[in-house]
């Protein structure tokens, strides 16, 4: 038996009793339940649950400048997207969502620069809550779609960042490029020195990525310095699991300056070391077979293929009227400044080729409208075989993207969708080729005030689990609505409504149909009598899946 030796100790004791009994007593009849972050409840388990109206909010903001463009703007949220001015014709529009990287290119930009996943007709979906990133897409990495961005530090004509990649659940990875790069006239010193152009993911778990690094070169021959300056363009394959580089290759090792289209100088350099001569400009890569990669290069206006074994060229295809080692193109055929080549249906006997033909370039531009080509080629190449056009894609109204853009040329259905890169318009015509076949077409900007380097149309799911739906309570007179989001969540079917009181837990109050990015719900008049705080909990596949915030009225 224990005593104690001083009386004092009962007291104290009693007191101390009296405090944990105190400590009980609150916590199970005043805390809040906590909310589980996942549930398998089926919905089906609530079949006399009332079904509360619900619409997809949507509220457009035009400021009062027209020169600034209009946007959208959610209650739940602090994203506010561009607002699509869309056009139709009634056609047939290949499925997907559309993915731009909407950057400002002067005072009067979009009024947030994020990467956006977006509804064809112009709802949200997803906002990557990041700046700095650029070809914003969907690729299958070992069989499973992933989101993939770069993100990094843009310079004028390049960038030094890393490649993001996230998966159905919003869980991000990223790949590091690690080679010594020369970024002294940037005054910058980035930890990852990929560039914005490329990052084509290959069936071996690799990617394909550019790089720019600056280093000193004879210009003599071209009419510059003989003590000059050059921007190389570097290729490199990295394994995206462990960011270690399987395979380079540089144009100057490879490519005989003297060809370049690029005057020196010119308003694009001088082959100083400030501003060094960007001679070949690469900007697309494409595996083609086991042994070749596609290149594009803007600053030769030519197509390369290279052998992987050797880095050798085994031909070019010249934009120009030469043609390069297929003979010449026919003038309507002709490209200058493109982006964005991919072949398709390769074979040994010949492919067809699709590019993003700009036709214009600072200091270069306003004659010839930028558009897409597709062209048929045979192999092995030969002068008296030159390529066939197969179509061109030119926008109903002339368009001049000088920078940027991309021909997506192989929709679910046949269509092709076009994005003119520095100009902010998105363009997807019919299967058959023909311009005037325009089945949609969204501008989301003022021309030359807001860019996206590349756009796509594609298929994605996605349940965040890194973030829960966003829900706020909102009473105009006698109505009062819910309105509920969950950033980036594509298969939500409906939501749950409970009320949450305190030491008591979760009241079912009824179930939403979920519309669009944000779900408005009303609230029935009963709810009221008195304050309330409410929670929305998502509902996919009949399985609720996670809590919102906790919404109070008073």
């Amino acid at each position: 038996m224990i005593s104690f030796c001083h009386s004092a100790w009962v007291p104290r004791l009693i007191t101390l009793s009296l405090f944990a009994n105190a400590l009980l007593i609150y916590y199970y009849l005043f805390l809040t339940p906590e909310q589980p972050a996942s549930t398998t409840s089926s919905s089906s388990a609530f079949p006399s649950l009332p079904i509360l109206p619900s619409t997809n909010y949507r509220e457009i903001v035009t400021p009062e400048d027209q020169s600034f463009w209009p946007y959208r703007v959610y209650k739940t949220s602090h994203f506010t997207p561009p607002h699509f001015s869309i056009t139709t014709n009634g056609g047939a529009v290949a499925d997907g969502y559309i993915f731009i990287t909407p950057e400002a290119r002067g005072g009067n930009g979009p009024n947030q620069s994020l990467p956006l996943i977006m509804t064809q007709d112009g709802d949200l979906v997803y906002c990557w809550d990041q700046v700095g990133l650029r070809d914003f897409q969907v690729q299958t990495i070992k069989g499973k779609p992933y989101l993939t961005s770069w993100q990094g530090i843009p310079k004028v004509g390049h960038g030094y960042g890393e490649w993001v990649t996230m998966d159905d659940g919003y869980i991000r990875s990223s790949t590091h490029l690690d080679i010594q790069v020369n970024t002294r006239k940037e005054h910058i010193n980035p930890t990852s020195f990929m560039d914005f152009h490329e990052h084509e993911v290959t069936p071996e778990g690799t990617v394909l990525v550019t790089a720019y690094n600056t280093t000193t070169y004879d210009l003599s021959s071209v009419g510059g310095p003989v003590n000059g300056w050059v921007v190389d363009s570097l290729l490199f394959e990295i394994d995206i699991e462990t960011s270690e580089v399987v395979y380079s290759w540089s144009a100057l090792d490879h490519i005989n300056i003297s060809k370049s289209k690029l005057s020196v100088p010119s308003n694009l350099g001088d082959g100083t070391e400030g501003r060094p001569y960007d001679f070949f400009h690469l900007n697309s890569i494409q595996p083609v077979g086991e042994d070749q990669l596609l290149i594009s290069s803007r600053h030769y206006c030519a197509c390369f293929m290279i052998s992987r074994s050797t880095g050798d060229v085994i031909w070019e295809l010249n934009g120009s009227g030469e043609g390069g080692d297929f003979g010449p193109l026919p003038p309507e055929g002709q490209f200058r400044y493109q982006h964005h080549a991919r072949a398709h249906d390769v074979t040994s006997s010949g492919f067809r080729l699709s590019l993003f033909d700009n036709h214009n370039r600072n200091g270069d531009s306003g004659a010839v409208t930028s558009r897409s080509i597709m062209l048929d080629i045979k192999l092995p190449p030969s002068q008296d075989s030159p390529p066939r056009i197969l179509h061109t894609l030119e926008p109903h109204k002339s368009l001049y993207a000088n920078s940027q853009g991309s021909y997506q040329a192989d929709l679910s259905n046949g269509n092709g969708l076009l994005g003119y890169g520095q100009i902010p318009v998105i363009t997807e015509y019919g299967p058959s080729g023909d311009s005037n076949d325009i089945r949609w077409e969204a501008r989301f900007g003022n021309d030359n005030t807001v860019d996206s380097y590349r756009a796509f149309k594609s298929d994605w799911k996605g349940t965040p689990k890194e973030w829960p739906p966003s829900l706020v309570y909102e009473r105009n007179g006698t109505d009062m609505k819910a309105y509920v989001s969950w950033n980036g969540a594509t298969e939500v079917q409906q939501w749950n409504l409970y009320e949450e009181e305190v030491g008591v837990g979760l009241t079912a109050i009824g179930q939403a149909i979920a519309h669009g990015f944000e779900t408005a719900i009303e609230i029935p008049a009963t709810l009221f009598a008195r304050p309330r705080c409410i929670i929305a909990v998502a509902v996919q596949d009949d399985r609720e899946l996670l809590y919102s915030n906790t919404a109070c009225f008073e």
